[in-house]
């Protein structure tokens, strides 16, 4: 088991309280009555973080943030934190780069569309049915290769864009040269 895991259990047992489940559905956050996130979405919750570069970490009175898991292979991997004033993401520990690989994945099999979410709460909100961009610095090499891309906004098709035309820096190659011995 992941040391995430009880970071985003304790996360998610917040939004299980009556008060806060109510707020977080009335955002359009997929919860049933119980506070459980519907079928399809991964379990997430709600933290109050400390922000420190692209990083957080959980800080009692911190900014309130949603929590949302990184999954890749199956395994967690990260967890994502997104500001509810600001929307701006951060991770945990930057290990992930996407959230929703297996949908970017898919469309490149399937010859077909993703659909990319400026943010995780987005994400969530249309049942992680597309992908979100975490790290944008790999964001040419993750969305490199798909057929098409479908953008929630015109500031996200302008990034994604601008991203993408980026020119790769190729570097100098060298063969490194071998002493023969006399014959």
């Amino acid at each position: 088991m992941s040391p995430l895991f009880p970071e985003l259990l304790t996360a998610h047992l917040r939004v299980c309280a009556p008060e806060l489940a109510d707020a977080l559905m009335a955002c359009g956050l997929p919860l049933d009555g119980a506070g459980f996130p519907l079928d399809g979405v991964p379990l997430f919750g709600v933290e109050f973080i400390e922000l420190g570069g692209q990083h957080y970490t959980p800080l009692a009175g911190g900014h309130p943030a949603i929590i949302v898991p990184a999954i890749e292979g199956g395994e967690l991997v990260d967890l994502t934190a997104t500001g509810l004033a600001t929307r701006r993401t951060v991770t945990r520990y930057g290990n992930a780069a996407v959230l929703g690989q297996e949908a970017i994945d898919h469309a490149k099999a399937a010859d077909t569309y993703v659909h990319i979410f400026g943010d995780p709460i987005e994400w969530l909100r249309h049942r992680c049915r597309g992908a979100v961009v975490l790290d944008w610095s790999v964001a040419r090499f993750a969305l490199a290769d798909l057929p098409a891309i479908a953008c929630a906004t015109e500031f996200l098709a302008a990034r994604i864009d601008k991203e993408l035309r980026q020119p790769l820096a190729v570097p100098p190659l060298f063969v490194r040269e071998t002493h023969r011995a006399a014959a």
